[in-house]
């Protein structure tokens, strides 16, 4: 069987959802007839890049080492798969989870932007076919168009990641009692937080008769005091439970167990074509979504084409109060078409990146 060294800062025994993104890819490659190795470069960067980029030449070296395979974030890893490659001369895949340059996080002209610039065209330039996951935030042209010499086909997107459907039916759901809200993921500083989420949903307590209203907020992930100090200002402290960053599987079944799970998008444009994974774990445990960002945002739509939730724009607490309303009202009704759940299972994302795999390696 084939093996790939895959270069990651995340690894598949890490808590958290993309170690467990990361752990399911590698056992169901090994349906497709692909092994891996890993090569972890974790935090922090700035000691752990150029030890990396020594055990990956030292492991591409092997002759069990058939292909490289680079990933990002962060972009910098792909400058080992660089590396690697010219000293080993082994074929090798950059993949983009997030873009390198166009980056919704990256200010334009910055040092970090000017590094991302110089990271990108080595890619371009030098690894045997660059491959990206649609719903990054990247036109699906951006490379053939800012790079016109270089062929077309040494550019690839993938289908969207989905998810694992036998492992989500086989995870049993928590039942949350009483109604429960639940937000699973990182936050980000002035692009997305929770603030308009936790007005909202102080509205709609407010709005309910009596001292002790039945429902209840949970936040798996990040969590900092001034979101705790929000809570306060609010007067919400009771309705309110945070757990911090935890397995992948206690995630799921907090999900399936849920009334209601929770996207934040924000209104910047430079998030405007993203839908990520973190949406698949909410359709993998069958909860509706309600989904705090711009209308015209492609998630926004990808939401309402598949009828899997609410949007609300941001900045309009009253939205998400009568959105939470509709669900605990049922007014809503939550009732995707079947052909979502297999649509997106994660066979036909892995199935091709497979067919890359052997065709590079071909190649």
């Amino acid at each position: 069987m084939p093996t790939a060294l895959l270069i990651s800062n995340r690894h598949p025994a890490e808590p958290g959802g993309r170690p467990e993104k990361l752990a399911t890819r590698l056992r169901l490659m090994r349906e497709h007839g692909w092994d891996f190795e890993i090569l972890h470069v974790g935090q922090p960067y700035s000691r752990s890049f150029f030890p990396g980029l020594i055990r990956g030449i030292n492991k591409g070296r092997s002759d069990d080492i058939d292909l490289i395979i680079s990933m990002n974030n962060p972009f910098h890893l792909h400058l080992i798969g660089a590396v690697v490659k010219s000293t080993v001369r082994k074929p090798w895949i950059a993949e983009l989870r997030d873009p390198i340059v166009i980056h919704p996080d990256r200010d334009y002209g910055g040092a970090t932007y000017r590094l991302a610039s110089v990271v990108e065209w080595v890619v371009v330039r030098f690894a045997n076919r660059l491959v990206w996951l649609d719903g990054i935030q990247m036109e699906g042209k951006y490379f053939e168009q800012k790079y016109p010499r270089f062929p077309a086909e040494k550019f690839t997107k993938l289908p969207f990641m989905g998810y694992e459907r036998r492992r989500f039916e086989n995870i049993p759901a928590d039942e949350r009692e009483p109604f429960t809200i639940t937000y699973a993921g990182s936050f980000y500083e002035d692009w997305i937080e929770p603030y308009d989420l936790l007005r909202g949903v102080s509205q709609y307590i407010d709005s309910v008769d009596g001292d002790d209203v039945p429902i209840r907020i949970e936040f798996f992930g990040d969590w900092n005091e001034d979101y705790e100090t929000f809570v306060e200002q609010l007067g919400i402290q009771k309705y309110v439970v945070t757990h911090g960053f935890v397995d992948h599987e206690e995630v799921i079944q907090a999900l399936k167990g849920s009334d209601l799970g929770v996207y934040i998008g924000g209104d910047d444009p430079r998030n405007q074509l993203n839908v990520p994974s973190k949406i698949w774990d909410y359709v993998g445990s069958e909860v509706p979504i309600l989904a705090i960002v711009d209308p015209d945002f492609r998630v926004a739509s990808f939401l309402r084409d598949h009828e899997l939730g609410l949007v609300v724009e941001p900045t309009n607490p009253a939205g998400v109060r009568d959105a939470v309303e509709a669900v605990w009202s049922r007014e809503y009704e939550y009732a995707p078409d079947p052909e979502v759940y297999s649509k997106f299972s994660r066979k036909e994302h892995l199935r091709e990146c497979a067919a890359v795999m052997n065709a590079v390696t071909a190649e």
